[in-house]
């Protein structure tokens, strides 16, 4: 004799898959507060390992690979891009520079008003000290633009991207760069 209704079984299978569609749907409801933060963190190393990589690999003299920092905008990028074999002066001077080229690669820098649009701010320390940029040498540690080491201090260097939550980017003396 049969009788209706189901069996255990298809009642766990059933509340499993309700489970799992509950998790995925939650998730997606969120919203994404504090995401912007850590894409920047992410993008900056990105951006910062890039230069390192640039400046170990060309060591004429004269030229700065570096990442600028706008704090008031506030945003991240190289001041050029423009390192053609044989450059002069003038690109060698811009190179060095504390601006930032908006024409160069986006995964090199930030849009002039993007950060300020997700409510993002940006500060940079070395220490107790702000710093408008990050350079680096052959050896890849971090310099400013008279090729003086900075970062020196316990701390190393500290990049600070704070709205709904705050997260760093640190770049140590000896020019390790990580999310911290």
């Amino acid at each position: 004799m049969k009788s209706a209704g189901y069996t255990l079984l298809e009642l766990i299978v059933v509340i499993t898959v309700l489970g799992v569609l509950a998790v995925s749907a939650y998730s997606r409801f969120q919203g994404s507060d504090g995401v912007a933060e850590y894409t920047y963190q992410a993008r900056l190393v990105g951006a910062l390992r890039n230069m390192q990589t640039r400046a170990m690999q060309d060591t004429r003299p004269g030229y700065c690979y570096q990442i600028n920092f706008d704090t008031a905008s506030p945003g991240f990028g190289p001041p050029t891009m423009s390192y053609a074999a044989g450059g002069g002066v003038t690109e060698q001077s811009q190179s060095c520079t504390t601006g930032i080229d908006f024409t160069a690669p986006s995964y090199l820098r930030t849009d002039a008003d993007e950060m300020s649009q997700n409510n993002v701010g940006l500060s940079a320390l070395s220490g107790s000290s702000a710093v408008s940029h990050i350079g680096f040498d052959s050896m890849g540690r971090p310099v400013n633009n008279t090729q003086q080491l900075i970062c020196t201090s316990s701390n190393g260097c500290r990049i600070t991207f704070s709205g709904t939550a705050s997260v760093r980017v640190c770049v140590e003396s000896q020019g390790y760069i990580h999310a911290c």
